[in-house]
């Protein structure tokens, strides 16, 4: 790494073991780092001083995923099969968003909609983030989707999804 200089900082997310960090998100400001861990543990860090600003037991089962839905919100996905939405300040438990049967280990906002993806190839729409959303899920056919739903991203100008296969194959959904 010629004439690049590469700087460390650890940040310490609790002093007890609270499962491996399964997931992170930003806060769109960039004030804070929230971490998902496997027991089921959310941690919010302040990230110009690394300390821990909020933590809390979110969920029976380990994260999945994390969003960062503004600057204040905080939307996680379990194995427990709950979608919750959390105060980032506080951890105060705001609501679970209702629709999805099945874990979510895919997580995008989109102008207040939610996106979710599924291992069972399920994509679903939270219409907003409130607990007036109405949610619509469809699954993908398997002649057009090969495989596992891994991973997805929005490509917001166009709204499509790239959606990532267990196949090493990555999708555009139009």
């Amino acid at each position: 790494m010629t004439g690049i200089q590469a700087r460390l900082l650890s940040l310490r997310v609790s002093l007890n073991p609270a499962g491996l960090i399964r997931c992170l998100a930003v806060a769109p400001s960039g004030a804070w780092i929230a971490t998902g861990q496997s027991s089921g543990t959310i941690t919010v860090l302040d990230s110009r001083t690394g300390l821990v600003i909020s933590t809390w037991k979110a969920h029976e089962s380990e994260v999945l995923q994390l969003v960062a839905a503004d600057n204040h919100t905080i939307i996680s996905s379990s194995l427990d099969q709950t979608i919750g939405v959390w105060n980032a300040g506080d951890g105060k438990f705001r609501f679970h968003l209702r629709g999805a049967t099945e874990p979510v280990h895919c997580l995008n906002v989109y102008n207040n909609e939610l996106i979710s993806g599924t291992t069972a190839n399920r994509i679903g729409v939270h219409t907003s983030i409130d607990l007036e959303a109405s949610f619509s899920s469809t699954k993908l056919r398997s002649d057009a989707f090969k495989g596992l739903l891994t991973s997805m991203a929005l490509l917001p100008l166009n709204r499509l999804l790239l959606l990532g296969a267990d196949t090493g194959v990555i999708n555009l959904l139009c």
